[in-house]
């Protein structure tokens, strides 16, 4: 990673014998920079470390047990489960679980070096979209970008400030992740290679593809133009958009 000493005084980040003059990637000035692996650098500070890695050790010790509750534990209920020696385990299965999360997000973000914009929360619960989000964004008209919040969030202001992309959610939830690939345009889809699978042949097997969706009662004829002259394939998807998804 390459920051000016100003920032890793801020970050806590160490100063390097081998230095050059570059722009910062964390605040973009043009300085006498560090040049060190991330991989060496400190966690960022995290002011609600210790409430994140208490609700992760929550969820770990219900699921590591099979159980859950009906209705929300008061804070003494709650207590009675926490405040004891054998619960300890859990959130030291926790802290590795974040410590982890939090590398693979900073390697992610410093690898695409892309501008980073963080999207508030709004606080309202709901029953899906809580995931914890890395949206790499591709778009014609404004480049590429990192959206990082919650999903439903994240959505929200995607349709809301952008148009002519697509994009790779990365979702992370109690240490885990999965992708789910995305176009701006109604009715349109990436749709990963199905490599693992016997079921599936060909391009179908091993490339991505960004097309209409189609449907099990669709015709033969439509199913055959979708297939041979609508879709776009890739092996890799690509890492900007491209003049060809214009014609969606």
């Amino acid at each position: 990673m390459f920051y000016c000493n100003e920032c890793a005084e801020k970050n806590g980040y160490p100063e390097s014998i081998r230095k050059s003059v570059g722009n910062c990637e964390l605040c973009g000035k043009r300085a006498n920079c560090n040049d060190i692996p991330s991989s060496e650098l400190p966690l960022p500070p995290a002011p609600e470390l210790n409430q994140e890695i208490e609700n992760l050790a929550w969820q770990v010790f219900q699921d590591r047990l099979g159980i859950g509750f009906k209705n929300e534990l008061s804070v003494e209920q709650k207590k009675t489960i926490t405040d004891v020696e054998e619960y300890q385990q859990y959130r030291e299965i926790a802290t590795r679980l974040y410590e982890k999360r939090e590398k693979k997000k900073l390697k992610a973000i410093n690898n695409k070096k892309y501008p980073v914009i963080d999207v508030p929360a709004t606080g309202n619960r709901e029953w899906s979209g809580g995931a914890y989000t890395l949206c790499f964004v591709y778009s014609k008209h404004k480049g590429n970008v990192v959206l990082r919040g919650y999903m439903n969030e994240v959505e929200e202001y995607l349709k809301k400030n952008y148009t002519h992309y697509f994009y790779n959610m990365s979702l992370w939830s109690n240490g885990m992740n999965r992708d789910i690939w995305g176009f701006w345009k109604d009715g349109i889809g990436v749709f990963e290679p199905h490599r693992r699978s016997k079921s599936y042949v060909g391009k179908d097997k091993w490339k991505f593809q960004v097309r209409p969706y189609s449907h099990w009662w669709d015709d033969e004829g439509k199913k055959k133009k979708v297939s041979e002259i609508e879709t776009l394939y890739f092996k890799r998807m690509p890492h900007r958009w491209i003049p060809e998804f214009d014609n969606f």
